[in-house]
């Protein structure tokens, strides 16, 4: 039974926790709350999803201990490494649209904004490729907790200036008309959502990612 339980319990948290991801993400895309008069985000219910992905690893880490913390490392490298891949690759097609979308932050001085626009997708497709691919574990995690850094605290700034953003973090598109502040909001959350998993993969060894110890 001992051996069942942690895999049962990784086998729900998974699906759960990228479903919660997902809901906060993409709202639009994923919910299971459209046919509910919920909030139009239905950020309380992406957060729940993944706190009860997280009380679920809990159980599966105090039994087996070293298999859970494997498997959920291989899980964070690709999901994160995976996602700051698929960030990066409207961004480098269209480097133009992506400098639109990060002026409009007013964070950066002008001169700086073109050349940020070109380094920053870059540095999310090399650095999330090398975290799946590449032994360097916490080098990778490093760099990519000072993208997600920067990321929450040019939101925050766009919310303290109260301006009506297109996030810009997995495409380029210009939606027309003025945007509302929930979208920063729904950026900021899961920035904030996927810094705890990221932080973690501080305390794993530099290692290949089919590498046991």
């Amino acid at each position: 039974m001992k051996y069942l339980v942690p895999k049962l319990c990784i086998l729900l948290a998974v699906p759960l926790f990228v479903m919660g991801v997902l809901e906060i993400a993409f709202p639009d895309i994923f919910s299971l709350a459209d046919k509910f008069e919920a909030w139009k985000y239905y950020l309380h219910i992406g957060i729940a999803e993944t706190v009860l992905s997280a009380l679920l690893i809990i159980p599966a880490w105090k039994i087996d201990k070293a298999w859970t913390g494997r498997v959920l490392e291989i899980l964070i490298r690709v999901g994160i490494g995976g996602m700051f891949i698929f960030a990066s690759t409207d961004k480098i097609a269209s480097p133009k649209a992506f400098a639109v979308l990060v002026a409009q932050y007013r964070f950066l001085p002008e001169n700086i904004v073109n050349l940020w626009a070109l380094i920053l997708p870059q540095l999310e497709f090399w650095f999330g490729l090398a975290l799946i691919a590449s032994p360097f574990t916490k080098e990778c995690t490093l760099a990519i907790l000072a993208m997600f850094s920067c990321f929450i605290i040019a939101l925050i700034w766009a919310l303290a200036l109260e301006l009506d953003i297109v996030c810009g973090c997995f495409s380029t598109e210009m939606v027309s008309g003025a945007q509302s502040k929930s979208e920063a909001w729904v950026a900021l959350i899961r920035d904030l959502v996927l810094l705890g998993p990221t932080i973690w993969l501080l305390t794993r060894k530099n290692k290949w990612i089919w590498q046991k110890n």
